[in-house]
């Protein structure tokens, strides 16, 4: 194939021009769960919708401390009466019974429908007279103003009942009528907000307000705000993926460049170096926006790695040149071994492009367009730029004599296969601690804020961010009749210790079956004040005072059933939609639990129950099963991903054996990379996977230009003036990776750095060099 320079540049700089476009208005997202594999059935779905938006995540937990209890619960009411101010969240709660004036109207209207407790022997005169005495008693109580309020309208203390069954069976401890920690040093709030947990903007603005609500509170320098959730975590692990992307690709870059100018001692072979990598990243980029509509940081992270990659193939024909040549001279000599070379990696990316999980994909995308741009721009733009000759040949740049080395190492073939047969039986032996299924270990938070997360939940009485039932059903009137029959089971479970408290969805919003009941056992006007005149003889009540009661009684009786729009503008609707899901012919109740003990004894009880449609989900176990899911589909793509490169191989080569010689190295590198990982206690995650495929792609780079035959001694030795090159790029690019405190950054930086290493050792031993006469 032949292309016109001049035709080659247009095309280029056309495509840089788009690309840059595209760039310039493309979405990142540093969500993690956005790297999750696509869901295949309903549980996995609603495994990621929890993971994104469930109830726990749109939860933030905060604390304050530093200061004495009073001074802590004066700055809960300011902190809590600030964000509400906001609108940002559904509910911020402290504990403080008069923030809840809006939920208690709600209440007060829809009581007789909503609680529990009514039914007809609730209206009878003995059950009034009872209920009466009992708010005398309360009249004379603390709670007395409260009581007075409301004892027209609610003698019967529907209110009362119904906040009592929304109420955690194990309650935050309160002091100066907040919530604090058991020890008293904390004034403890839980925050609900508005955005979903995936919305990192609105969640940050969310985490901003709650700092801006603690400075203003009023509380001393010496005093600490402290914030947990998945929301605060998230926010978290954006500032450190971006922090990290941008500074260990600039590292890389700095690293690499000052790498090629110490042995070009040149502009001009440094400016031709870097074009095929920053065109390569640059379309890229485009490339996985263009196809997904966003671009992870990870994959931003990623294209340190192309740096690692692309920037071995100007290399390999630059360090070829001789003083005097044109470089499409060189590029005659070169071109044959380098296209194998781009091939086989561009192929081996391919396992990751057709990989459905979004975030090994994206990876694919970049690498597979990435890479085969920059070994285009290395054939077809740098001899379209490049002088007529080039003036200056590279220098060496290590004190190493490389054909001595190689020709000593030569002999050590033995110990080679000795190492590969001791690697082989330890991957044998620790197989099951391989892998890594773990979601949470891709996340760059620390140990310490876990803990934190972990201890203000259990004080708090939050929902448990790992365990759910799901309740599934064909109408949300099923779901929620199903729901109100799987409530006397939680309530044993609680009462035998298995866990401390739950959220129902029929507990804020009871199915319609449940209120035409409650409405039936209302009783008609003039029956309920002929029970309600026996009720008050001898009472100290004066004449007329329950009129309201007893037009509200009329009113439910007669009026219309309750749905979530009948609970707005309160938190209960919202609480309502986070727990109720549904289309028109799949409906899932979502029941968060709190503080559970054993999880294979309450899974036991569950699906012993009676009630269809019931199911215990275990958030951690479900992740780790969908992950184990797609690592094996990637792994049999990275067996056809394989599969291809030989055929590639076989394609250029026309030899087996030396097809043989050259697949060889890399893939006995991946073997000595997964042993050091597995005896170092590190598991591999979906992306070591990907890093093992560029392991392969790497070595068979070093693999291709070792077994090309040369015409003389000094083309060898520029050749492994080529190969001193490429490794310490590849070194500097994911050496800097290796330092990243986001886990998959990390994971990729390692096993590549670790990858080349034993690549060029491996493919040092067992290559033949052939000089040609």
């Amino acid at each position: 194939m032949t292309l016109h320079p001049r035709a080659a540049v247009i095309l280029w700089m056309v495509l840089l021009f788009v690309s840059g476009g595209v760039i310039a208005n493309m979405t990142v997202t540093t969500d993690l769960t956005a790297l999750l594999p696509q869901s295949a059935d309903r549980t996995q779905e609603l495994l990621v919708g929890q993971l994104r938006d469930g109830v726990a995540a749109r939860l933030i937990l905060i604390a304050l401390e530093g200061a004495g209890p009073e001074s802590l619960a004066e700055a809960s009411r300011k902190v809590a009466r600030s964000l509400r101010e906001t609108s940002l969240f559904v509910s911020v709660n402290n504990g403080d019974p008069a923030d809840f004036t809006v939920e208690r109207d709600v209440l007060m209207r829809h009581r007789y429908l909503l609680s529990s407790a009514v039914t007809p022997e609730h209206f009878s005169a003995p059950a009034l007279r009872a209920s009466l005495e009992r708010q005398l008693q309360l009249l004379g109580s603390p709670a007395g103003s409260v009581t007075k309020a409301t004892l027209p309208s609610d003698p019967t203390g529907e209110v009362a009942h119904i906040l009592s069954q929304f109420a955690a069976t194990e309650q935050p401890s309160m002091l100066h009528g907040v919530w604090f920690s058991p020890d008293g040093t904390r004034a403890q709030l839980v925050a609900e907000t508005h955005a979903p947990g995936f919305d990192l903007d609105q969640q940050a603005a969310a985490v901003r307000a709650i700092r801006a609500a603690f400075a203003s509170s009023g509380l001393p320098e010496s005093s600490r705000l402290l914030m947990s959730g998945p929301g605060v975590f998230a926010v978290e692990s954006r500032a450190t993926i971006e922090r990290d992307s941008w500074r260990l690709s600039l590292i890389a870059v700095v690293m690499v460049t000052g790498l090629l100018f110490a042995v070009y001692r040149s502009m001009t072979p440094l400016f031709l170096s870097l074009l095929p990598v920053v065109t390569g990243l640059l379309v890229g980029v485009a490339a996985v926006h263009l196809v997904f509509g966003f671009v992870h940081g990870i994959t931003l992270g990623f294209g340190a790695t192309l740096i690692g990659e692309a920037v071995d193939y100007p290399a390999y024909v630059l360090t070829q040149v001789i003083a005097g040549e044109q470089l499409q001279q060189t590029l005659a000599r070169v071109w044959p071994t380098l296209r194998l070379a781009v091939m086989t990696t561009v192929f081996g990316a391919l396992s990751m492009l057709f990989s459905s999980i979004t975030g090994l994909s994206q990876l694919g995308v970049l690498a597979f367009v990435g890479v085969l741009v920059a070994g285009l721009v290395t054939r077809w733009i740098l001899p379209a730029l490049a002088p007529r000759m080039m003036r200056t040949a590279p220098h060496q740049i290590l004190p190493v004599k490389w054909a001595a080395l190689s020709a000593s190492m030569g002999g050590a073939r033995w110990m080679l296969w000795l190492l590969a047969f001791a690697a082989l039986a330890t991957v044998a032996v620790r197989h099951q601690d391989i892998w890594d299924n773990d979601l949470a270990n891709l996340s760059p938070i620390s140990p310490s804020s876990k803990a934190l997360d972990e201890q203000l939940r259990k004080n708090l009485g939050a929902p448990d961010v790992r365990y759910l039932l799901v309740i599934n059903g064909a109408s949300k009137e099923e779901v929620l009749q199903r729901s109100e029959s799987t409530a006397p089971l939680l309530r044993r479970m609680v009462d035998d210790e298995l866990l401390t408290g739950f959220d129902l969805p029929s507990l804020y919003l009871p199915s319609e079956e449940t209120q035409r009941r409650r409405q039936a056992a209302l009783p008609p006007s003039s029956v309920l004040a002929s029970s309600l005149t026996q009720a008050l003889e001898g009472l100290p009540f004066r004449t007329g005072l329950f009129e309201p009661f007893l037009q509200d009684v009329e009113q439910a009786r007669m009026g219309e059933l309750v749905d979530i729009i009948n609970l707005q503008p309160s938190a209960f609707a919202l609480k309502v939609r986070a727990l109720l899901l549904g289309s028109r012919d799949q409906w899932t109740g979502l029941v968060p639990l709190r503080a559970v003990e054993s999880a294979s004894a309450l899974a036991d009880r569950i699906s012993q129950t009676a009630v269809p449609g019931v199911i215990f989900l275990d958030l951690k176990a479900e992740a780790g099963r969908l992950v184990n899911g797609y690592r094996h589909q990637s792994l049999q793509l990275t067996a056809l991903g394989v599969v291809a490169i030989m055929a590639v191989l076989w394609w250029g080569l026309r030899d087996a054996r030396l097809v043989g010689r050259v697949l060889l190295p890399p893939l006995l590198a991946i073997l000595f990379v997964v042993t050091v990982l597995t005896l170092f206690g590190e598991r591999l995650s979906l992306f070591h996977l990907v890093s093992l495929l560029l392991v392969l792609g790497v070595g068979l780079n070093y693999a291709l230009f070792f077994n090309r035959p040369f015409t003389d001694e000094e083309e060898r030795r520029r050749t492994w003036l080529s190969l001193t090159v490429c490794i310490l790029a590849t070194l500097s690019a994911f050496g800097a990776l290796a330092f990243s405190r986001t886990p998959v950054l990390h994971a990729i930086g390692l096993t590549v750095g670790l990858g080349a290493a034993f690549s060029l050792l491996a493919a040092t031993v067992l290559g033949k060099q052939r000089v040609i006469q």
